[in-house]
């Protein structure tokens, strides 16, 4: 029981509209990996085995061969490689291939079955999936419209779903066909994702997983005695020959087709062994096939054997064979610092929570872009993935037309990000139609490898800069209102492998909402432009308003030289553009008794450029600082966090210097470096928001 009901759960994560999707290098390594390996090891058996061929040698040739795509998606997950490109595409393979299987099988138990069955074991199935196209799912799909959005659904829609699912074991059992068989269709029906989807794994998973997967895989292994081989010696080595020649010629398979398709050799390499792989599919079939009585007790512990020794070699294979960062490891000027004026700067900015829409929005509007200096927002809502076992990545631009009120779990895919949308849409319209273009997508993938689609859309956009939210949010007072550690996490990925620079927004207050004005600075109050956001899509709504031109903002950029402060500078020059509109102020510290502070001939130029600026913009101003160690400087920090509305700081990643004398020590978020970590402190009560800037890194691939 146990077993089947991981199938059903199995079943409700697959998508099997990414058959419609997928490409021909699909389709064709999904076939020709199931197909061609199993026509070599029944021909090898057929010419070789003749005098000893058997039901035993029979199963493994012909079960050995299979790819099942929830080993693969259990693997690829276990590997943190859902999201990259191979990954895709041994997803995609892998459930043509198992599609194919599972038609095989069904043809292959008819085929043996004698003439009074046959039409039952026809019939039975196909009714079954008739019933579920055209009543079942539609009765689904009525569930998740009468279930409010952002609501569970009720406890007797599952329990529905559950006594259907019992109905189409019923169906295949009563038509001699397998019974799980009935557990995989029905799991199938049910629309994969959110509201439904979600809750049938909710409810069932911690326990399939937790208690009852466990027992059967104990019990099926414990069953597996190695002793029993010896029993049967004369066709021990025929198996392993039957088992290796099935693995290899499915590797091989995948990598001519692959380099045929112009892959690498180490990718196509790793997408055979992914193929190959074996888990608790395989060990179920054999488990299945001992208790029908048609696999010996020698034969199923030896193929208990290899199955195991597969499983245990293919992930130290392909973690081996296939590096995701090798795509990365670019030498590319992907930076605002290299950007020219008058090119297109890119950003791409990820949205986890609802507020993020508003804080990103005023981010860029006081980057000032117009038409001779534009700016190209690529949005990203990164949405967890749940109740599928497949990454979906939307790409909203193909969907403009699509209607938000359909039914359908497409629809409801796409209502992940509505709010996402229309508020970037308004942005866009309210803006300089020259100046700003906003796009938006989605991405719903497993938390720990978001940072593959964040890191894929900005080298395939070109994008110079990445957005990333703060993983807490702050209350007014300073206090702590969530904290996110997955949103940290993600954020440590990005940053230690992002193909261009990264800034993480610290997001205390409406940009351009002036922390000024009780302060006795002489600058020009703004009116509020926004109210504070809250998780709702009247919130999100607010956020896309109209802002005034008149709107003054006040930045500092906090400089002591290196590549990450001369990126925050290069920003901060583009906002300076803005004329009266933007304020910045350039504070740069300097030790005592040491003028220069040790720059570097390009941290000069830099500084030297912005004293020419000031010459004509008087928006753009520099000062110096002088402290002598890094209590002076937190000292000053704090006391200028109250006068601007946005302070931008280089990471400075381990990067030691006399400014930050003894600050180190006392990090709590080490990952946004000295001066990152003192403005994000929950101690400051102030309403000015901190973007820490790292420059584009570059790096190699150990051996390249």
């Amino acid at each position: 029981m146990g077993y089947a009901l991981s199938l059903f759960i199995i079943a409700v994560k697959m998508d099997f509209k990414i058959i419609f999707r997928t490409g021909k290098r699909a389709y064709m390594i999904g076939i020709l990996s199931l197909v061609i390996p199993m026509l070599i090891t029944l021909g090898f058996l057929q010419l070789f085995y003749q005098d000893r061929k058997g039901q035993d040698l029979f199963i493994n040739a012909s079960t050995v061969p299979l790819t099942h795509f929830p080993v693969v998606a259990c693997l690829l997950s276990d590997l943190n490689l859902l999201n990259s490109e191979l990954g895709r595409l041994a997803l995609s393979s892998s459930l043509i291939a198992n599609i194919v299987a599972i038609c095989l099988t069904m043809f292959l138990k008819v085929y043996i079955g004698n003439g009074q069955q046959k039409l039952l074991q026809i019939l039975g199935p196909i009714g079954l999936v008739l019933a579920g196209v055209l009543a079942f799912r539609p009765l689904m799909r009525w569930m998740i419209k009468n279930t409010p959005k952002g609501r569970p659904v009720k406890g007797s829609y599952v329990l529905i779903v559950f006594l259907l699912t019992l109905f189409g074991a019923l169906v295949t059992d009563y038509s001699q066909q397998f019974v799980l068989l009935g557990f995989f269709v029905m799991g199938v029906t049910v629309p994969d994702g959110p509201p439904l989807g979600s809750a049938l794994v909710d409810k069932f998973d911690s326990l399939i997983s937790g208690m009852l997967l466990p027992f059967f895989i104990t019990s099926s292994v414990m069953n597996a005695d190695m002793s029993d081989i010896d029993k049967g010696r004369n066709d021990w080595k025929s198996h392993i020959v039957l088992a290796l020649l099935a693995f290899l010629s499915k590797v091989v398979v995948c990598l001519l087709w692959a380099l045929f398709d112009e892959m690498a050799v180490t990718d196509a390499l790793a997408l055979g062994f992914i193929m190959s792989a074996k888990g608790i599919v395989d060990i179920g079939s054999i488990t299945l096939f001992r208790e029908a009585g048609e696999l010996e007790d020698p034969s199923f512990s030896i193929l208990m054997l290899w199955i195991i020794l597969v499983a245990s070699a293919v992930p130290v294979i392909v973690k081996h064979l296939y590096h995701p960062l090798r795509k990365y490891a670019g030498y590319q000027r992907r930076d605002v610092m290299h950007c020219k004026h008058n090119a297109d700067l890119r950003i791409l900015a990820c949205i986890c929570r609802p507020d993020n829409v508003a804080a990103v929005t005023n981010l860029l509007r006081i980057c000032c872009a117009t038409k001779e200096s534009p700016i190209s927002t690529f949005a990203l809502h990164l949405v967890k993935l749940v109740g599928r076992s497949q990454p979906v990545f939307i790409s909203h631009e193909l969907h403009k037309d699509k209607p938000s009120s359909s039914s359908s779990s497409s629809s409801y895919s796409y209502s992940y990000s509505e709010d996402v949308v229309w508020a970037f849409d308004r942005f866009e319209r309210n803006s300089n139609k020259d100046a700003i273009s906003a796009r938006v997508y989605t991405a719903i993938s497993p938390s720990n490898s978001m940072h593959e689609d964040i890191c894929t859309l900005a080298l395939d956009k070109l994008c110079s800069l990445i957005i990333l939210p703060f993983h807490r949010k702050l209350r007014l007072d300073g206090s702590v209102d969530s904290e996110d550690h997955e949103l940290r996490a993600l954020n440590k990925s990005v940053l230690e492998r992002a193909p261009c620079s990264v800034g993480v927004l610290i997001d205390r207050a409406h940009i351009g909402e002036s922390s000024s004005s009780s302060s006795s600075t002489s600058c020009c109050n703004s009116s509020s432009m926004y109210t504070m956001p809250t998780m709702t899509s009247i919130s999100v709504a607010a956020a896309a308003g109209q802002c005034s031109s008149t709107t003054t903002a006040l930045v500092a950029v906090i400089f002591i030289g290196g590549r990450d402060d001369i990126e925050a500078l290069a920003l901060a020059k583009r906002m300076a553009r803005g004329g009266s509109r933007i304020k910045v102020d350039v504070v740069k510290l300097t030790f005592v008794g040491d003028g220069k502070g040790h720059l570097n001939s390009v941290d000069s130029s830099f500084l030297t450029d912005i004293q020419s600026n000031n010459v004509y913009n008087q928006q753009f101003t520099l000062m110096e600082k002088a402290v002598k160690d890094g209590a002076e400087s937190a000292i000053f920090l704090k006391s200028v966090m109250g006068l601007y509305d946005l302070i931008i700081v280089g990471r400075r990643y381990h990067v030691d210097c006399k400014q930050v004398e003894g600050l180190k020590e006392w990090s709590e978020i080490e990952e946004l470096g000295v001066f990152g970590d003192l403005l994000a402190s929950t101690d400051l009560k102030c309403r000015t928001s901190v973007l820490v800037v790292q420059h584009q890194q570059h790096w190699r691939l150990k051996g390249n």
